[in-house]
Parts: C-alpha cells; structure tokens; sequence
C-alpha cells in the first residue's frame, strides 16, 4: 500500500501502510518520495520482487492437519492506526503467525523485521497470540525465524510515529547518498548526489554524471 493516507476514527491519527515501516528504516527520503509524493520506478530489483510474490500475491486459503493457511491478507490495528497486506499468515490454535516474503538475503535486524512487526501489531489487536514471525528469503529458499517480543514492538510504534511526521513535513528529506542508493529504484527521481545536503555549488544539470559515484 503505498498511498490514500486515511485519518483512523477511532484514534484521530493518519494511518501508516505497513510496507512504510519498511522503507522508513531503509531510507526516509525513500518513504517520501514513495508515500508522499507518489513516486514509483520499476528496476531488475523490484521486478524480481514482484516475481517472487506471484502465488502469495493471489488471495487464498488452506487448510491441513488443524493449520489454516491465509494468502494475501489484509490486516489493521486501530489503536496504533496501521494498515496493509500480509503476504501469508498461518492460524493454528489461537496463534498466528506471520510470513514476509523477500527477493533478497535475510537481514538480522533489519528494515524487513519492521514490516513484519507491524504485521503481528495488527494480529495482536485481533485477539490471536503471535509469538513468532517469519521472513522467507527468496534467495535463500527458507524461511528466518522472527521474535515478536516488546523490543520489535516497541520500534514499530517508533517508527509508526516517525513516519506520520514524516508524511506531514513538507520538505523531502535529505539523501542518504551511499551503498543503498546503488540498489534503489527511484534513484533517478532522488539524484542522491545531488539531494545530500552536501552539495557546496550550483550543479550543472545538463554536464553528464558518472556512474556508481557514491560516499559509502
């Protein structure tokens, strides 16, 4: 979910998607550019993530041996105004447990576990107990095991928070103009080494840049 940002009833706060979480602990000019501004651009990443998501993409429903399996389901929680799309989520015994699908190599600690704690936010506040979520690494071909306890909990509300004051600034963020600007779709619309605050002259925007120049 990526844009129509709505104002919960119950809570008066602007609702966050789920997949904001993400990109805000990636990058918050990234979460701008996306969220704010609508800004999308497809590149070999982005569609190998697609790719990837084509079955959990189609809305669906399993069922064996007491497990309930849910494809594509959309989740909120009122009290911390979430909202967005688990790509799977398994029911058994009053638990449940959510799956983040990723093209890439599983992180520890990285922005991924904020959509996915999210997710369980929203699970909780459902009345189902998630002790556990999973992010399965589509390069990996397995599935990394997640602890939904209070510390991740605690920094999807941060970031929740974050990203509302984020979405209700004006002014794009700075760049962050490193490594992760190499893999990012949108670093045409960004110009990292132009929007990194550290600029000390007026550029020349029709001088062509070189490539892969960035401050790591």
């Amino acid at each position: 979910m990526t844009g129509g940002h709505q104002v919960d009833s119950d809570t008066d706060q602007r609702e966050v998607p789920l997949s904001a979480l993400e990109h805000y602990a990636y990058c918050h000019r990234q979460t701008a550019l996306i969220h704010v501004e609508g800004v999308w651009s497809e590149n070999v990443e982005t569609v190998r993530g697609d790719l990837s998501h084509t079955t959990v993409d189609l809305p669906g429903l399993q069922r064996r041996r007491g497990l309930t399996v849910i494809r594509s389901l959309p989740v909120w929680s009122h009290t911390y105004g979430l909202r967005g799309i688990c790509d799977i989520v398994e029911f058994e015994k009053g638990a449940a447990t959510p799956v983040e699908y990723k093209v890439g190599r599983y992180k520890a600690d990285g922005p991924a576990e904020l959509q996915l704690g999210g997710q369980a936010l929203c699970l909780l506040e459902s009345g189902f107990d998630v002790p556990t979520g999973y992010i399965y690494s589509v390069a990996e071909r397995r599935r990394h095991a997640v602890s939904i306890d209070v510390d991740l909990l605690d920094r999807v509300m941060a970031a929740a928070d974050a990203v509302r004051r984020l979405l209700d600034t004006p002014a794009l963020p700075i760049a962050r103009n490193d490594a992760r600007c190499r893999r990012c779709s949108l670093r045409e619309d960004c110009l990292p080494e132009l929007t990194d605050g550290r600029q000390q002259t007026t550029p020349d925007l029709l001088a062509p840049r070189p490539l892969g120049q960035w401050r790591d």
